[in-house]
């Protein structure tokens, strides 16, 4: 008799992708994987509204003006990353507001800008090379580890598995660190997902 299809759905729940964000089954491997799993920025428009206000704090009618849409669907945009706790209502100065209705918004997660990109850049280079020397040293004792696996009998190759290999031990660190208080706890957030968020401009952007 052939199994029942929700046994088989069971069994093929063990396998972990490449990016957790990838699964169908509600894990959270990765901090930002809530993000992608509950379509919080499934609709471009959202993300046009975050490149938006990411600079200075702006009102829906301002937002609709900028970016040519319709007041309502500016403001069912904003509701909603509201509701998602990623944006965030800012306080308008008195002499600021041009009505009582008015309302400005800003993200509500850590944007960092191309001019603090340059400033943590040569530290992070310095961080990166390190990373890369442990992972170049530590090859030989992967490429014999290997080949005690399963892997190596069935036509799989070493330099195929190398990037599933630093993405396992950047996982393992990370998790380490989180054990060790030097990586903060991932936030609960209302609708009860735990998830980090971030964003950073390229290089070249330049200030407005």
């Amino acid at each position: 008799m052939a199994d029942h299809p929700s046994a088989q759905r069971q069994d093929t729940r063990a396998l972990r992708f490449a990016c957790s964000c990838a699964s169908a089954v509600p894990v959270a491997a990765d901090p930002w994987v809530a993000i992608a799993k509950q379509g919080k920025l499934a609709d471009g428009t959202k993300e046009l509204i975050l490149n938006a206000l990411h600079r200075r704090p702006r009102s829906g009618i301002q937002l609709a003006r900028e970016l040519d849409l319709s007041p309502p669907a500016v403001h069912r945009h904003l509701a909603e990353l509201l509701d998602s706790e990623l944006i965030r209502e800012e306080p308008i100065p008195p002499d600021e507001r041009r009505s009582p209705a008015e309302r400005r918004y800003r993200p509500n997660f850590p944007i960092v800008l191309a001019g603090d990109r340059r400033a943590l850049e040569p530290v992070l280079g310095q961080l990166a090379e390190a990373m890369a020397e442990v992972f170049r040293s530590g090859q030989p004792a992967l490429a014999e580890a290997f080949a005690r696996t399963n892997l190596s009998t069935q036509d799989e190759r070493f330099e195929a598995l190398l990037h599933y290999l630093y993405a396992a031990a950047a996982r393992l660190a990370r998790e380490r660190l989180e054990a060790e208080g030097l990586l903060p706890d991932w936030p609960e957030h209302r609708d009860g997902s735990r998830w980090v968020w971030w964003a950073e401009e390229p290089p070249e952007t330049e200030v407005e």
